[in-house]
């Protein structure tokens, strides 16, 4: 996985800059990302084939379970890189997710909402300042400097990282979205505030609205032979 993602972060603006896999020779480029979502009748799949991209679908943790699938790899990467607009910030996020065994629409809604995707982004609290693609805190993340906190890979790091330690001490999902935001002892009290109940509703407004595309984009570009 770790040479994959090596390979990945290697392509710069997908086809602007191609390099060759050592163990293939083929050029990562046209390996990676070759997909169109634009005309997805160019790929015609077996039965069988179509089959099995249905019931990952509809199996459980379907976009990480597809991400990992190398029938369908390139077209998740594809759709996630047009969802946040960036290679530098869509791969570091699949890496550590899937090795973090996180869900890909539980991540990525945590991020549109924490940053809208944006490396940059900047919040300043009253005591601390929330910075980068998963607005990690000051206060929270002191062993990180400036640079690192804007560094995409980094951030992404440390924020999925907080979350899975989140989604380990609380009996859900949504618990781990409070905890995120408010603070573990808050979410196991259940004494949540207004904000983070508001924050907690906008990223699974997105998140239902995410999987609802994804998996519209996922059987539109992998059509079965039948009729």
């Amino acid at each position: 996985m770790v040479n994959r993602f090596l390979m990945l972060l290697s392509v710069t603006a997908f086809l602007g800059c191609s390099t060759t896999d050592p163990a293939s020779g083929r050029d990562v480029a046209d390996r990676r990302f070759n997909f169109s979502w634009s005309n997805p009748a160019q790929n015609v799949y077996t039965p069988s084939e179509y089959a099995n991209v249905r019931n990952l679908l509809d199996g459980e943790n379907a976009m990480l379970a597809l991400f990992r699938e190398d029938l369908t790899h390139d077209a998740v990467v594809g759709f996630f890189v047009d969802l946040t607009g960036s290679p530098d910030i869509a791969l570091p996020i699949l890496y550590y997710a899937d090795r973090s065994d996180i869900s890909l629409s539980l991540v990525f809604s945590l991020a549109w909402v924490e940053s809208r995707f944006s490396a940059d982004a900047v919040n300043v609290n009253s005591s601390s300042t929330d910075r980068g693609v998963f607005q990690l805190n000051s206060r929270t993340f002191t062993q990180l400097t400036e640079e690192d906190f804007f560094h995409p890979d980094i951030n992404t790091r440390h924020g999925l990282e907080y979350l899975a330690w989140c989604i380990e001490y609380t009996p859900d999902e949504t618990s781990a979205l409070v905890a995120y935001n408010a603070g573990l002892s808050r979410a196991l009290r259940g004494t949540v505030p207004q904000s983070t109940r508001i924050y907690v509703s906008r990223i699974l407004d997105y998140r239902r609205n995410l999987e609802a595309d994804f998996e519209r984009k996922i059987l539109n570009s992998f059509p079965s032979q039948r009729t």
